[in-house]
């Protein structure tokens, strides 16, 4: 499979390739395993010399979607350290992507809460709140009015 993906590097310029592939599925493996290479047992198929190989194609380790979660998590960080909290206004044209974002989250996790499906994980909640993320603007506001 490795050689199919230099192949595919070669074409494509990236390693970014489709999940819904055979090679695709292949990739998400070398994620998986990746993951957990700190623990890997004597068994795993990941070794450094793979790692080393994959990295020279600059094999991203991390889907889109969580590269995309980090941007957003220190763009609210940055927001905080210049307002002191994580209270992205809806409207905010220095940063309109963390402004959609943010009301993502809300949106997600008011799914989550009514029992609805949200992408939205525990572990995303948690990373959130441990920023000081608040999930009701208007609970926020009201806290901060009395």
């Amino acid at each position: 499979m490795y050689s199919e993906l230099t192949k595919f590097h070669a074409t494509n310029g990236h390693c970014r390739v489709p999940s819904t592939s055979t090679l695709g599925q292949w990739v998400v493996r070398q994620r998986f395993l990746y993951r957990q290479y700190p623990n890997r047992t004597a068994n795993s198929s990941l070794t450094p010399e793979r790692i080393s190989k994959l990295d020279k194609l600059s094999f991203p380790w991390t889907t889109r979607s969580e590269q995309l979660w980090q941007e957003r998590i220190n763009d609210l960080m940055e927001y905080k350290r210049k307002h002191g909290d994580c209270m992205v206004p809806r409207k905010y044209p220095p940063n309109e992507q963390l402004a959609a974002w943010v009301a993502t989250q809300r949106k997600n996790y008011n799914r989550r809460e009514k029992g609805q499906p949200s992408p939205l994980t525990i572990s995303r909640i948690e990373e959130l709140e441990s920023h000081g993320f608040v999930w009701s603007y208007w609970d926020f506001n009201l806290n901060n009015f009395q």
